[in-house]
Parts: structure tokens; sequence; C-alpha cells
């Protein structure tokens, strides 16, 4: 219960604190002058250290010819004030991590979580040192190239404090946007590491979290040795490991490795060949025997501890359930207290059989398929009302309320008074196809899947083949998982990042489907996702991957192959693309307008322009050698695809000069009148390095095949890079 009786004292102690402050306000005090960084990035750390992969060399100029040099910046995510994290500042960006090797002690004195360190690399050696990839100076190892420390003399010369600290963490998961704004913690399991290429890259030096994890030597080892570094071992629920590497000169060397399971948070770094985690502090270890199946936690202790990583056993009874289309619960208007409920996917559990009032309850996540909620969910199982549970899970938001979720849906999970939970058992399935083993030959049928019982971020099974049939789609833009609402099994999609699969082509009930993540820029989110191949409607989908939770669901999640097999009809074949409709930027622009949304005060000329030499039409907000900030739009007249079936479109394009073009450009529609814009996916984008014109491939507007509308080429830009766009033979064609 220690590390529960912290946050109480904590908590007293920012009382007393802010009591302190207001004694003290009437006394003088300097002014704290704010650092303004005078250089601005041209360069994502992402961008940067794919520029160098494999490589330690000394860093040159981005750009030989202008005297650029490589400037890129990101906040501080490391601390080196226990001693364990030994002479780097580790920072991250929107896109990456990378650790700064500096000869210098105590740097977390002026380099606090969260802050802004902008840093001219070009002059300083970008390499390796076994392994993980950082910024630091010249050495040999094994007479190999390697890095070692760089003078603290040289790294100030070479960085620029800007801003005061942002220690506001956001916590993220691996697959979401990383803010650019906060610090940001992956919250990521061991089998997500990747190894290999960019996403290995980005990942190491990141600020991590795993989840229900325990440390093999908990209750019977020191973190270390008294002056000597070692590996300490980290274990999640299916088994796998992970090293902690802990130094003997630390702070915390001689403590006691805590029993339990919990949370552990570090800096994600790499040696060898391996992973390994680096724990800035005791901090960074949320592990407390509390929660263990014979010292549950209260209610009381549970709703305190939310959120705080915290997992394991609770006890109390079941008085009700949140109702139905409720999302947030906000009042007692929105939950049932009592055995007539709404929903079968959650439970109310509190300290008292009879207790009312929500703000004293914990909304428990029944799995779908499992055990577990057939046994207890209260609309099937009102006789469940007011009995005694124990149920194990993790302390965490469910329905917007204080919760329990992560629950595997067994028995060995769940205990109901006088309630017997079922084995969890897999069913025959209803129709279509048998079950499998998992095997390439024998692969476990959607509906096999759908009657498992998984947790989120944990894998039941690794690497196994999975069948069925593409029925639809979960739309996140409306519902992070499956609901009625979000639940579509029509095309084309609104969404690529996942798929439904079941055991039959004309599935329309979601609860008799399992999800498919499609990864950003994988093989498979490219050749499957019906946003851009509707056709794969009703198509029978071999698929090899993780078995885990994934959008609500039990699904496939990191797919590593795939075999699309026959079958659809629900979009019909299309015919060769016969006639033309549109035609422009061929020789000018005429009719085109543009909409500028932010244009900085540098760009006198516009972002868009006509260009006669060389007959494009080019955006850029890149100013007497600086990037700026802008967002413009060139707009079509309108165009009428009144009487066309099938209609698509297709440009060339050039930019030499690649920074944020394909993350900050793209080419949008709208139908006339409408003030919306739809950015639809570019299939192929300009070779960098050269001003080649290239076509983009065929872009489907079928979706707007009878209407009236407009497309536009967006153009956006950053400090961090401002590309010249060029483009021209815009060319829309169909069939009627």
């Amino acid at each position: 219960m220690k590390k529960l009786k912290a946050l109480y004292v904590g908590m007293a102690m920012t009382a007393a604190a802010a009591s302190l402050t207001s004694c003290q306000a009437d006394m003088d005090a300097p002014a704290l002058v704010e650092p303004k960084a005078t250089m601005e990035a041209n360069t994502t750390i992402s961008d940067f250290k794919t520029a160098f992969a494999d490589q330690t060399v000394l860093c040159p100029m981005k750009d030989e010819e202008s005297q650029t040099p490589y400037i890129i910046k990101g906040r501080v995510i490391s601390s080196d004030a226990t001693g364990n994290i030994y002479k780097s500042i580790v920072i991250q960006d929107e896109t990456a991590a990378l650790a700064i090797s500096i000869n210098q002690g105590s740097t977390y004195t002026d380099y606090r979580l969260g802050q802004e360190i902008v840093l001219n690399a070009t002059g300083l050696y970008i390499g390796y040192y076994n392994g993980l990839q950082q910024i630091g100076w010249y050495d040999l190892y094994n007479d190999e190239p390697s890095l070692t420390f760089l003078a603290w003399d040289y790294f100030l010369a070479h960085s620029e404090l800007n801003g005061f600290p942002n220690p506001d963490v956001k916590y993220v998961a691996q697959d979401e946007t990383w803010p650019a704004e906060n610090p940001y913690c992956i919250v990521t399991t061991f089998s997500q590491l990747p190894a290999t290429g960019e996403a290995f890259r980005n990942m190491q030096s990141q600020l991590v979290e795993f989840r229900n994890v325990h440390f093999e030597e908990g209750g019977k080892e020191t973190y270390a040795p008294y002056q000597e570094s070692v590996n300490r071992t980290l274990v999640d629920a299916s088994g796998s490991t992970l090293i902690v590497r802990t130094s003997g000169y630390s702070n915390f060397y001689n403590e006691m490795i805590p029993e339990g399971t919990g949370t552990v948070r570090g800096i994600l770094s790499y040696y060898g060949d391996a992973w390994q985690l680096l724990l800035r502090s005791l901090d960074d270890v949320i592990i407390t025997e509390k929660g263990q199946k014979d010292d549950p936690y209260t209610i009381e202790e549970a709703i305190a501890a939310q959120n705080e990583g915290f997992a394991g056993w609770v006890e109390a009874y079941i008085v009700g359930s949140v109702k139905a289309g409720v999302n947030d619960v906000t009042s007692n208007d929105d939950v049932i207290f009592g055995a007539d409920a709404e929903m079968d996917n959650n439970i109310l559990i509190a300290a008292s059989a009879d207790e009312t009032d929500w703000t004293k309850c914990l909304a428990v996540e029944l799995p779908q398929g499992s055990a577990f909620r057939a046994a207890v969910n209260l609309v099937d199982n009102p006789q469940a009302y007011k009995k005694a549970i124990l149920v194990n899970g993790t302390l965490s938001t469910f329905l917007g309320m204080p919760g329990l979720t992560g629950n595997g849906g067994t028995a060995s999970d769940v205990e109901v008074d006088g309630i017997t939970i079922g084995s969890g058992t897999t069913p025959e399935p209803v129709e279509g196809l048998p079950n499998g083993d998992g095997s390439e030959s024998t692969p476990f049928s959607a509906s096999q899947v759908n009657a498992m019982s998984t947790t989120n971020s944990v894998n039941l099974y690794t690497d196994v083949w999975v069948t069925g049939y593409i029925v639809g789609y979960v739309d996140t833009g409306i519902k992070s998982y499956a609901a009625d609402e979000s639940a579509k099994f029509t095309v084309p999609a609104t969404v690529a990042t996942n798929l439904l699969l079941a055991n039959s082509p004309d599935e329309k009930d979601w609860n008799k489907c399992i999800s498919v993540n499609l990864p950003s820029k994988s093989d498979s989110r490219t050749q499957l996702n019906l946003m851009d191949n509707p056709e794969n409607l009703g198509k029978l989908l071999n698929i090899k991957g993780n078995v885990t939770r994934y959008v609500g669901l039990s699904g496939v999640k990191e797919p590593s192959e795939f075999n699309l097999g026959e079958g659809g009809g629900d979009t019909p074949e299309r015919p060769v693309t016969s006639g033309s409709i549109y035609e422009s930027l061929i020789s000018n622009a005429d009719g085109w307008t543009f909409d500028d949304i932010t244009v900085p005060s540098a760009v006198t000329k516009g972002i868009w322009q006509w260009d006669d030499q060389y007959g494009v039409l080019k955006a850029s907000a890149y100013v007497g050698g600086s990037n700026y900030e802008a967002l413009s739009y060139a707009v079509s007249p309108e165009i009428d695809l009144s009487g066309y079936t099938f209609v698509s479109a297709t440009f060339d394009q050039a930019a030499k000069f690649q920074t944020t073009l394909t993350k900050l450009c793209g080419f949008a529609v709208r139908e006339v009148g409408a003030t919306v814009w739809t950015e639809l996916t570019v299939p192929s984008w300009p070779a960098a390095g050269v001003w080649t014109a290239t076509s983009a491939g065929d872009i489907d507007l079928s979706v707007y095949a009878g209407k009236k509308i407009q497309v536009a080429f967006k153009y956006g830009s950053s400090s961090s890079g401002a590309d010249t766009w060029q483009i021209k033979n815009l060319k829309i064609t169909g069939s009627k």
C-alpha cells in the first residue's frame, strides 16, 4: 500500500505548499526571463536519424550551396537527478526521440522535463554506441567507429533553450499521433517493440510505459549492488521479458525491488541487439503489493488510484450498470442501480450492495465473448445483482468514470459469489468457416477468435493465422471502439486503419465480428483497407498476426503476412475509364483561386504562383533561407460529374527538397457549396533530390459520381520544413 499512501501524502504537501506561497506573495523576487531560441528547426528528429542511418559521421551541412545546417528541436524527457541516467540528455519531437551523449553531470538543473532545446547538429557527430543511435563525439570501440561523450562547452555552443519547461506529459498509444507541444510517453508492450527500419529508429530513446508487468526479482533483490551496474528483468503477462538496466551509483540502488504487478516507465534504450529500459527515478516504478488476490483493493482505494498505472484485484458488490447510449457518465441519470440493465458490456460495483451514488462506484468492462460477460452481465443474469465479486484488472477510466478494464474474462480473472464462471472454451462456429489451430493450413476462424477472452495490450497468441470474410470496418472518427453507430458494413470506408472480419460474408452484427489492425505505411493497409480498396468487401482474408484486443473487439494486430482470396461482389467491378471530364494546369491556372488560411508576412508574393518558365503551379513558404508555417488551398473551378459512374483524378508533381511534403500537403475534394474539404490519399509522391515530374497515380473520386465538385491542392508547411511543390497536368476522367 506504500505507493497509495504516497499519493495521499503528496496531496497534503501540495496543499501546504499552496498555503506557503500565499504567505510569501508580497515578497519581492526577480522576474524570470523566458529563453528564446534564435535558431529554427528545419529537420524532424526522425528525418535526421534516417538521413544518417547505419553511419557514424561528422554531421555535414544540410545544404552546402546555401550553407544551411541541420537544425533539430525537441523536448527533454530524461533526467540524471538520481544518477541512473549517465551523462545523457534525451529529447523527442512529434516524430522520434534522440539521445545526446554529453560529458557533464547534473544537467537536470537546467534541462528539466519538458524543456525545449533547439540544436544545430552540423559539426557534431551522429552515430552509434553499441547499437544506440545518438549524437556525441567520435571514438573507436573494438577498432570500429563509435561515439563517446561530447564536450559540455561544445554542446552549449550548438544548442539553445526555447521557452519554459512544459512538464505536462501526454500518454499515447504506439499507433497514435505523437504530440509536439508536450513531452509524451508511449504506452506499449514488449511484443510491439520494432526490430528494424524507421519504426525501430524512432522508438530508440523514447519515454515508454509498460502496464501489467512485474519484476522477476521483486521482493528478492535490490535494484543494484553498490557501484555495479546490473540487469534486472521485467516480465509481462504473457511471460515475455525486458532488461531493466540499473546503476549501482544511482541514489536508489539499495532499495528493494517491489513485489506485485503494475506499471513501469523509463527511457527505452538499446544495447547490442536488445532493448533495455532505463529508469529515471523510482517514480517510474508504479508497483504495489496492494491488489494481490489475498489483499485486494477496496472501492475507495481503487478510485483513489485511478489512471496511475495500477492493476490488481478489487473486492466489491455488483450494484448496477451504465445505461445504453451513454459514453461518459456524469450523474445518476446515466446509470441504472438494480438488475434492470440495458447493456451487457458493463456492470457497476461498489463497497456496499445498497450503494446508489455513482461517484462511489467503479464501472467494470465485461470483455466481449468472454465467460465473465456471459455469466455476470445483468441483462441476462439479473440474479447477479448485489452479489459479492472479486475481479482483476487495470484501474483506468471506463465510460467516463472510474473503471476497471483489461480483465481476461475467465474464471481465473473473476469470482462471483454463487455464480460459476464458464471455462471460456471456444464454441463451434455458427456457420461458414471451420475452427483451426492457428497454423497457416488450419487458421483460427473469425468466430473462434471472437469467442476468445482478450485483453488490451496483451497478446493471447503471437504470429498465428486467422481467417474470415471482410465485412466492414470501425469508423474510429465516431468512436474509438466498435458500437452500433461506429461499426460500418458498407463501402467506401471513411478510415483506412482497420477491418471487420466474420465467418459469413453477409454478417452485419458487429458482436459477431473480429477486428484487424492495419498499421500505417504497411502493405496490409495499402492493399486491404476499404477506403482505397472497396472491392475487397466480402472477400475471404487469411492473415497472420497477434491475437489481442483492438477497437473493443478480439482481433488481430501487427499483421506480418496475408492472403486475399475470392469473394466480394457488393462493389461492382470497375470498367475501364473512357472519357475526359476536366483537364487543367497544362499551360496556365485559369479559373483557379487561392484560399490562404495562414500566410506569413515574409511570403510577400503569395503561397501559390503559376510559373510560366516551367509550366507548373507551384507553392512554397521557404523565404530567405527560412521555413515558415503556412496553409493554403489552390481551388479548382466547378467540375460537373453528372452522368458519370466511375471517376478518377491524376496529376504530375515534383519536389526536390522534401521535409514535410507528404505530411502537410495533399489533394482534397468537396461538393460545390460545401466549406469542408475531404482529403484523399495521394498514391505516389515525387522522388526527392530531383525536379523530375512524376505521376501521382489514380485517385478514386467515384463516391462523388453524379455530383458537382471542386478539387484542391492543399499546401502546408512549418518551421521544420517548407518544401516547394510543383504541380501540372491535372486530369479527371470517368465512365458513364
